[in-house]
């Protein structure tokens, strides 16, 4: 950006003089709109915008001015395409971006006035594409937030328009959403042939959809002899099943991996239980009390938890009287009580939960000690809390499952809402041809397909001759074209990474 300019300058003028408290009229709208997309950096800028109140406030206010096509094709798209920036959506894992658009539809004044415009066709082709890829934010938001724009009552006629567009920018936009619909919507309660099961009924953590599936473990569940839904690979592989088979494998995937977790879980309170003979690696602690709430730091918040108190000193402990070496036995050994690791809370034998321990090395340090547990499940805390009222006399087990390399696995599959390369491997059929990568490498590609012997030494600047024979270039122009390939070859041959 020139500053030099003096509708630059004035611009700048205008956007600071709103972030600093001054009021945002009907007239200054645009202007600040038009200045917020004319920073040179835009993520310095929606950093300022969403971190000052007035800014946010303005940004709110002046999109909505003006609904007119003119300003949505104009200062509206502009508003999109600065938020389109790459290295916007990679702040906080997409979080920040998302912020930004919810303020920006929430209320829908904005989106409504844009919705009606594009089924209207009154977008022009670059706000077309903007409303493309702000319908594919929207639907790409967590179930709770994206479940009012994935049951559009107009759906069926905004895809049609965003596949059917004669750029192929608005078409991907259009594919991706369906893409989105067919996963999270499809029906994932295909039975297994081998005996006509179905997910859904057999305990309190049992649901047909799996995003509803708690991943810690439920006292229901762990007591049900029923055996767990699990799909053959052959469900995947029916013709039958070919429009719902994302949906279908991220279902799948969710419930093998956190059968393997489980199998763990169980076989470690089988033992602790004397159901089955071993050795138990975690810590056990008889006569716990519960002392009060826990919600971290002020300079720190963390999610809630139950403090604990032991009625025992830790045998560990025996010998450390002061708390500076009771710190130090706790900073050297970080197996005990793990950070996040998973724990069972009973009163009696009567399991209550399956809290996760908050590793507060200062209250661990204590003597008595403290132990914070943190809760996921809604019925086990609520089981939880209501026999915490009237107990005092409290059992906790630590069980040894890694968890911590389980969860961000579990809640990524729940939260999918796309398949990457599904099209390329889960729905690839013989005979189907790869889509090309645009623009990679054209000389090398098209010197291999005009003469697969040719000597690349001059393309590629090396001081060595390269001709690659037949397999060798098929191989190379499949690396370089293809979004996915498969290369062998026998050890020292020709290997693409």
């Amino acid at each position: 950006m020139d500053r030099r300019n003096p509708r630059t300058a004035r611009l700048t003028k205008v956007f600071n003089s709103i972030l600093h408290g001054k009021a945002i009229t009907p007239d200054l709208g645009p202007i600040f709109l038009e200045a917020m997309c004319a920073q040179p950096d835009p993520v310095a800028c929606a950093s300022r915008v969403m971190a000052n109140s007035s800014g946010l406030a303005a940004l709110q206010t002046a999109i909505r001015y003006d609904l007119s096509s003119d300003f949505l094709n104009t200062h509206g798209n502009a508003v999109l395409e600065f938020l389109q920036t790459p290295d916007l959506k990679y702040i906080d894992n997409g979080h920040f971006l998302n912020d930004m658009i919810i303020k920006i539809v929430d209320p829908p004044i904005f989106w409504m006035a844009f919705r009606g415009a594009f089924l209207k066709g009154k977008l022009e082709e670059n706000a077309t594409a903007s409303f493309g890829w702000l319908f594919l934010q929207l639907c790409l938001l967590p179930i709770d937030q994206a479940t009012p724009y994935r049951q559009d009552a107009d759906m069926s006629s905004i895809l049609t328009s965003l596949v059917k567009s004669s750029s192929p920018k608005i078409a991907g936009f259009g594919t991706k959403i369906t893409e989105i619909l067919t996963v999270t919507t499809s029906v994932i309660a295909v039975a297994d042939p081998s005996g006509g099961a179905s997910p859904g009924g057999r305990h309190d953590n049992d649901f047909m959809d799996f995003r509803r599936i708690s991943i810690l473990p439920t006292r229901g569940e762990l007591s049900s002899t029923e055996p767990p839904f699990l799909r053959l690979s052959s469900v995947l592989e029916d013709p039958k099943t070919e429009s719902n088979r994302v949906g279908i494998h991220l279902d799948n995937q969710f419930r093998l991996l956190r059968e393997d977790m489980l199998y763990q879980v169980k076989e470690e309170l089988d033992i602790v239980f004397g159901r089955k003979k071993g050795y138990h690696k975690g810590v056990e602690i008889d006569g716990l009390s519960v002392k009060e709430m826990d919600f971290g730091t002020q300079e720190r918040r963390t999610q809630w938890g139950l403090v604990c108190v032991c009625k025992k000193d830790f045998p560990q402990f025996k010998g450390l009287s002061e708390e500076k070496a009771r710190k130090k036995y706790l900073d050297d050994k970080k197996n005990f009580f793990k950070h996040q690791s998973l724990a069972c809370l009973l009163a009696g034998k009567d399991i209550l939960a399956f809290p996760t321990i908050n590793r507060d090395e200062s209250r661990l340090a204590k003597n008595p000690p403290e132990i914070v547990l943190q809760f996921e499940n809604v019925e086990g805390t609520q089981r939880a809390l209501h026999k915490l009222k009237g107990e005092n006399d409290l059992k906790l087990i630590q069980i040894d499952t890694a968890l911590f390399t389980y969860g961000p696995v579990l809640k990524g599959l729940q939260q999918a809402n796309m398949l990457p390369f599904s099209s390329e491997v889960l729905l690839w059929k013989e005979g189907d041809v790869l889509e090309e990568i645009p623009n990679q490498a054209m000389a090398v590609i098209n010197t291999l397909r005009e003469d697969p012997h040719t000597n690349l030494k001059s393309l590629l600047c090396t001081s060595s001759n390269i001709q690659l024979d037949t397999s060798q270039a098929q191989a190379l122009l499949s690396g370089l074209t293809q979004k996915v390939s498969l290369i062998q070859g026998p050890p020292g041959g020709f290997s693409n990474p």
